[in-house]
């Protein structure tokens, strides 16, 4: 069995991150990602007969490390293309190495292929880590996007630009996906003129817009304090530099609540347009805009219809507890003893390794499983307005030692990538202290965030979430399941003594993760590091 399990092991392509320290078989140029997860992470090589990071920063690496170097280190991962580059923490279990620029063609088999410019690795030691993001997935797998308006670019230069896409598709084209109409759109501000307040009420729209940024206060939410007082102070100068006529506009708004890492924006929000010039990055702009469908702003859910009509009683609970918190124990999942030993048997021996690994290894009864389970297709398909896909799936050990220094999921986090939803299947009993349960903080799914583009965004200090938040563990025996949306603040907790294996689904709304690959944006939507499956489907 040991031996079948490795064999599988070997087929499936598996990504591994913060490998064990003890002493194994590696050959030169290997590489792994650590200090994220099993899709992005910082990049570190077998270079020389021992691992060590790559450096970055000014004039040592800036500028030669990009797309063409991301490839190469994801096709050594058995994924199939870089998404981005970025920078990371250096690491703790890992030498620097004295490789300060990587220049690789794209023919390279290796990373240490590559072009290499060797400096003294004392230069690096106190710079940042060349990381990486992959995926297992492309454009061409996903629902098309008919793209229109004005340059898709804007949407990132200028706030006043905004998407808006079908909430129904426009036509089902090959292989069952559907084509949805996008159109790239300048968003006017609000009607309210200057010119109709008096100076005494301007001054009052001022300071009625609340000012989320404050370092004295702000800080105090984020784990990585330092490098999040710039992002504040940018913050702070955007929200200064709407028009005094957006900012009366803004006055008396209770229908959106304000805090230091989002809004929660009702549905009956007027001033949509003032509210993303004031908060939001570009890219949680762009998420807004995607996630209309599901937060109700257009589409299935909006003008109070209820969709959950149409669903079963069981599908129907689901669905009300993921509006309401977000997250949904979903109880014994009726798999069969041969599916998860089939599950189990994908991971091998990395089953009881105390390293995080996800494999990628088909499971023809998981996919059976998946595709007859209609009560969770039609509340999947509810919760997203309608239309949805099912991305993928993998199997993912979590080791018995979990910390937060080589695992950044051990923090309250979001998942940088809007509204989604990942279901968990227990392969083993997890404890809700000892099994290092999935932790969500209820209702937070509804925080449209100000920032998406870096980790230190979306990392939250524990005391900050525990005083604004309840908190629900979600453990149980082998065989049962729950459902959360990632957009929720949510951590793998980091204390505790026994491993978990676990199979993760992954389901976006229909239209979103193909606009996201067709502009080549750094966001995990879909995360890459599963078995693709690309099912599309709707709610009745």
């Amino acid at each position: 069995m040991v031996l079948l399990a490795r064999l599988l092991l070997a087929l499936a392509g598996t990504a591994l991150a913060d490998q064990d320290r003890s002493p194994v078989e590696v050959t030169e140029g290997s590489v792994r990602l650590a200090g994220g997860n099993t899709d992005a992470g910082r990049v570190e090589v077998f270079y020389q007969g021992r691992w060590g990071w790559l450096c970055l920063g000014p004039g040592i690496g800036a500028g030669g490390w990009g797309k063409a170097e991301a490839d190469i280190v994801c096709k050594q991962l058995g994924l199939r293309k870089g998404v981005s580059t970025m920078r990371m923490a250096n690491g703790p279990y890992a030498d620097v190495l004295p490789i300060a620029s990587v220049q690789c063609s794209g023919a390279e088999k290796s990373i240490t292929d590559c072009k290499l410019e060797l400096r003294s690795a004392e230069a690096c030691s106190a710079l940042a880590a060349a990381g990486v993001r992959c995926t297992n997935f492309v454009a061409e797998d996903q629902p098309r996007i008919e793209l229109s308006g004005a340059s898709p670019e804007s949407l990132l230069a200028d706030s006043s630009f905004r998407i808006e896409c079908t909430s129904e598709p426009q036509a089902e084209r090959v292989e069952h996906l559907p084509s949805f109409a996008c159109e790239v759109q300048e968003q006017k501000a609000s009607e309210k003129k200057i010119d109709s307040c008096s100076a005494d009420q301007c001054a009052q729209g001022v300071k009625d817009l609340p000012d989320p940024f404050l370092l004295e206060t702000a800080l105090e939410a984020f784990v990585f304090k330092p490098a999040m007082e710039a992002h504040l102070k940018s913050a702070q100068e955007q929200r200064s530099a709407v028009s005094s006529g957006e900012r009366v506009a803004a006055h008396g708004h209770s229908s959106t609540n304000c805090s230091a890492i989002g809004l929660e924006i009702s549905p009956e929000e007027q001033d949509l347009a003032m509210l993303r010039r004031a908060y939001f990055s570009p890219l949680a702009r762009l998420l807004f805009d995607l996630d209309a469908d599901v937060i109700g702003l257009r589409g299935r859910k909006s003008g109070g219809f209820d969709v959950s009509e149409s669903l079963s009683p069981a599908a129907a609970a689901v669905f009300t507890d993921l509006e309401e918190s977000g997250a949904a124990e979903l109880g014994d999942m009726g798999l069969s003893e041969e599916l998860q030993q089939e599950a189990l048997a994908s991971l091998g021996d990395k089953a009881f390794d105390d390293r995080l690994a996800a494999v990628r290894t088909p499971l023809p009864l998981l996919e059976r499983w998946l595709q007859e389970n209609s009560t969770v297709r039609s509340f999947v398909a509810a919760y997203f307005g309608g239309h949805a896909m099912l991305h993928g799936y993998k199997v993912v050990h979590l080791p018995s030692s979990v910390t937060t220094e080589a695992f950044i999921a051990a923090h309250w986090h979001h998942d940088r990538a809007g509204r989604r939803l990942k279901m968990f299947i227990l392969l083993n009993d997890v404890d809700p202290t000892e099994g290092h349960p999935t932790q969500v903080a209820l209702g937070s799914h509804r925080l449209s965030y100000y920032w998406h583009e870096e980790f230190e965004q979306s990392r939250y200090d524990n005391a900050y979430v525990q005083r604004h938040f309840k908190t629900l563990r979600l453990a149980g025996k082998r065989g049962t399941g729950y459902i959360f949306d990632t957009n929720a603040i949510h951590k793998g907790t980091p204390e505790g003594s026994q491993g978990r294996n676990v199979i993760v689904v992954e389901y976006h709304q229909a239209a979103k993760c193909s606009l996201i690959s067709r502009l080549g944006l750094n966001i995990p939507c879909p995360s890459g590091d599963q078995k693709a499956l690309n099912w599309y489907f709707t709610l009745g």
